[in-house]
């Protein structure tokens, strides 16, 4: 049992270790912060619901958790780990909780800008199914939590500024898990293989461009059979006048996984083909047009493919893509738009995925950068330009709220979501919409996640601070057969006594409409806390 127990931890530790290991080879100069605080809150809430009348409850919560940092000239490291225990006035069966959180992340440059190591993980109690998102949390849990892990690390290496071909290739493994999922108690485990290798003209191509792309995802599944999938992309040019180019172009998109148990879809496998004609009149401006036939088991369907990759500015950027592919028309969107004080941002995007995958390459907009494992928009501040590079101790905060349910089922989803972040003096703001529609491909589910969403801080004084946030949130099931909208409001005054004291203060209101019978619920909740920094 003990060497079972060893083997299992080792797993992971492999990976934490590689870049701790190589810390005497790197530069003696290096920062290391350690930063401890205990948080002590009281809670007195009601709650109503269809199936009880309101009752009152009053809760304390205690929070200790550390926050370490180290940065030297090749490695950046942060951790952050908390535990939370709830006493509750409420008798009933799990109403008293304790967890522990924690959050990793490191990168190490073995060779700077050209192979790195990265590696993250978290552990975490989540809500299970998004219906009860902004409703569940580790002191009212009025729906499902679960205890939810991931682990991955990254080797990427690059060919820097190259002459002649340039050439990018990286590898990861990543392994998620929880105890339950939407399908049962049977729970999730899975790990997830990937590599990616790009090939492309260097900087002294004349006269010719290539670029060939190709990734591959293997994810195991404990309780569906295994997803494997590759997606192959090229294009060869040459140019035949000034700045005008003819290219050719193919896609190969594979899922293999057993597609005899999908009734909404009967084939996720296709290729396409074409030629056109491209314009470039600067290296960060190019406009694709190519007539192309997209190939499949049974059908052939011509179409015009249109690539636009557009930097107006310095600070304003656009790519587009419209095609097609096995579900009709495809399209992706990212833009971008900086000013001093002001940064916006508009993506779309469609995938076969599945959650275990979301989980490890879901990129945040970096549009506000934050203390590492915070969720205050005070402890945010807005980098200076849009090439920041993070430090030890922060990361970058995405301001879309989109989810999944925790499945291992093999989904397609479409996700949009707009951002927009204002800093100036004294005032922190953020907007947020984003829209996700999911088809749970091996359970015939179709479930559809609207949100959008304020976030203020301002700043009273130089030790007060207050926040406001609010969030609507719509979620439906099976094409609106069934919906949820959640309105989420809250309202924290916080106070520095001292460096090391502070003493903060909260309202929240929740309520829930529900077409589900016995999920409508309403919550008040008054917060009174001390946070001690040593």
């Amino acid at each position: 049992m003990q060497s079972r127990f060893y083997i299992k931890i080792t797993r992971y530790k492999i990976l934490l270790l590689m870049p701790l290991c190589s810390i005497s080879a790197l530069s003696i100069a290096a920062d290391i912060n350690v930063e401890t605080s205990v948080a002590a809150t009281a809670y007195l809430y009601e709650t109503n619901t269809e199936e009880n009348a309101a009752t009152s409850n009053h809760a304390a919560v205690i929070v200790p958790s550390i926050l370490a940092s180290y940065s030297s000239k090749r490695l950046l490291t942060s951790v952050k780990i908390e535990h939370t225990k709830v006493e509750q006035k409420n008798q009933a069966e799990g109403a008293d909780k304790d967890y522990t959180d924690y959050k990793y992340n490191s990168s190490l440059a073995l060779i700077p800008n050209t192979l790195n190591i990265a590696i993250s993980g978290q552990q975490s109690y989540r809500v299970i199914s998004q219906q009860q998102q902004f409703i569940a949390d580790k002191v009212l849990a009025a729906g499902d939590l679960t205890k939810y892990s991931n682990h991955s690390g990254v080797i990427d290496f690059t060919i820097p500024n190259p002459k002649y071909f340039g050439l990018n290739i990286q590898s990861s493994y990543s392994e998620t898990k929880a105890e339950e999922s939407i399908e049962g108690a049977a729970g999730l485990n899975g790990d997830n293989t990937a590599t990616s290798i790009q090939l492309y003209q260097g900087r002294n191509a004349r006269n010719y461009t290539f670029n060939v792309s190709a990734q591959y995802n293997d994810t195991s599944r404990a309780n569906f059979d295994d997803f494997k999938s590759s997606l192959i992309r090229a294009s060869a040019g040459v140019s035949i006048a000034q700045n005008v180019s003819f290219i050719l172009t193919g896609n190969i998109e594979d899922n293999d996984i057993d597609q005899g148990t999908f009734s909404r879809r009967t084939n996720l496998d296709s290729t396409s083909y074409g030629a056109g004609l491209e314009w470039q009149p600067r290296s960060e401006r190019r406009v694709r047009l190519t007539y192309n036939q997209l190939e499949e088991v049974e059908n052939q369907t011509n179409f015009i493919g249109l690539n636009l990759d557009w930097a107006f500015s310095n600070r304003t950027a656009l790519e587009f893509d419209y095609g097609k592919r096995f579900y009709g028309d495809a399209y992706s969107l990212n833009f971008s738009h900086a000013l001093k004080s002001v940064r916006s941002s508009l993506t779309y995007s469609e995938q076969v995925t599945s959650f275990a995958r979301l989980e490890t390459t879901t990129n945040p907009i970096g549009l506000f950068v934050c203390q590492f494992g915070s969720t205050d928009l005070a402890d945010c501040f807005q980098p200076d330009r849009t090439t920041y590079q993070l430090q030890a101790g922060e990361e970058f905060r995405t301001l879309s709220e989109i989810g999944s349910d925790i499945s291992e089922e093999v989904i397609f989803s479409k996700t949009g979501s707009f951002s927009l972040a204002y800093q100036k003096r004294k005032v922190k703001a953020s907007i947020r919409a984003s829209y996700n529609r999911t088809e749970f491909l091996e359970s015939d589910r179709v479930q559809t996640n609207r949100n959008i969403g304020l976030n203020l801080s301002y700043e009273l004084g130089r030790k007060t601070n207050i926040g406001f946030s609010t969030n609507v949130a719509r979620r439906s099931s099976n094409n609106d057969a069934t919906s949820d909208t959640i309105i989420n409001a809250k309202v924290d005054f916080n106070r520095n006594i001292n460096k090391n004291l502070q003493v903060t203060t909260g309202l929240r209101f929740i309520d829930r409409d529900s077409e589900i019978e016995g999920s409508a619920i309403q919550d008040r909740r008054l917060t009174v806390g001390l946070n001690y920094t040593f």
